[in-house]
């Protein structure tokens, strides 16, 4: 026991410079509009620019956040993650080159890439094109479908943040459409995950899955950083509402909130 301890008491400092000096790095890929920023902002509280109009990144942006690691050998200690938001393609034939040798000289950098995707577009031609220019990353890309809150008919239940049956079953559709296109390219199954970055539909399920996505080298790093709950990313209105209807109790004496899960 005293030799483990001895052991682990020598090896703390190297994982600490390790945490240091290459923080774990996801990066946010995808064409102009799909809600990348937003998608950032959403799920690490960052207030990066985003606008509905005009492309707000131009450059890549490196955002580090301040997390605690929760679950590893170093339990309670923080540790940086470092985001890093793309600027979008497809905004200009003029920009296009520019930003695609920019995506080859930083996504080495980053241990998983989320793809954003957009519910609401389904044209994926340039996105089909830019995943073939930038085929030596695609074993990092996590594919994540945003805007899902927009698709038809419209009837979001606002109350339970959650999609209406119609939504649920035109989501399934797009997805599934998705998922046939983009394997036209990367000729292998893909994970893609559905949300909404302006509700927090699913976004714990979007940062569990980057997290499952790492680099096996680096799985110790992001490990440590699945502490997220759901009412991380549920709106305050939803939560109140949710809240309202918390008079019934489950079995084991918890409260009916407790035992909920929209994202399920």
């Amino acid at each position: 026991m005293n030799q483990k301890i001895e052991q682990l008491k020598e090896a703390l400092p190297k994982i600490k410079q390790e945490l240091e000096e290459h923080p774990p790095t996801i990066g946010l890929i995808g064409v102009s509009g799909v809600g990348k920023s937003s998608t950032i902002n959403r799920l690490f509280k960052t207030n990066l620019a985003t606008s509905d109009t005009v492309a707000c990144t131009k450059e890549f942006e490196q955002k580090d956040i301040e997390l605690t690691l929760t679950n590893s050998t170093i339990k309670n200690s923080p540790v940086q993650l470092r985001v890093i938001d793309a600027p979008g393609l497809g905004e200009d034939i003029n920009l296009d080159p520019k930003y695609l040798q920019m995506y080859k000289e930083n996504l080495g950098k980053c241990d998983v890439i989320i793809w954003v995707l957009t519910a609401r577009n389904r044209a994926i031609a340039l996105d089909q094109r830019y995943l073939q220019e930038l085929e030596e990353f695609h074993s990092k890309i996590v594919f994540g479908l945003n805007q899902i809150d927009l698709v038809e008919p419209l009837n979001w239940k606002i109350e339970y943040n959650i999609p209406s049956e119609e939504q649920k079953n035109n989501i399934e559709v797009i997805l599934q459409d998705r998922r046939d296109k983009l394997f036209g390219v990367i000729k292998k199954n893909i994970k893609l995950i559905d949300y909404s970055s302006k509700t927090g539909y699913k976004l714990e399920e979007l940062f569990a899955t980057i997290i499952d996505s790492c680099p096996e080298e680096r799985t110790w790093i992001f490990n440590g950083l699945k502490s997220f709950s759901y009412k991380e990313y549920t709106p305050k209105v939803v939560l109140d509402a949710l809240e309202k209807r918390n008079s019934e109790k489950v079995s084991n004496g918890k409260s009916w909130l407790d035992s909920f899960n929209p994202f399920n």
